[in-house]
């Protein structure tokens, strides 16, 4: 049967995570400074999604009015009135 999470567990686990990406970022610092091919491939692969981000910044500055413009439907607001749905007028008698 499982043993229940104690207070202490619970207590050390912001700690134990810390020190799991302490390490995960040392080991990351290490490979970054020995120039690995995998550094170099994350640091394109950086600079792609930047850029990227930047592009569609851009593009959504100079062109998101009309895109935001192709959802929206010209002409007058609709009525939420249930007669006005089949054609009938409403009943003011």
């Amino acid at each position: 049967m499982a043993e229940p999470w104690s207070g202490q567990s619970l207590q050390a686990l912001p700690t134990t995570v810390l020190g799991a990406l302490g390490t995960l970022g040392s080991e990351f610092l290490r490979e970054w400074e020995a120039q690995d091919m995998r550094v170099t491939l994350f640091k394109l692969l950086l600079l792609w999604l930047v850029l990227s981000l930047l592009g569609i910044q851009l593009a959504w500055g100079f062109y998101g009015s009309t895109v935001t413009g192709l959802y929206h439907r010209p002409g007058p607001p609709r009525d939420s009135s249930p007669n006005t749905a089949t054609g009938l007028k409403p009943d003011l008698g």
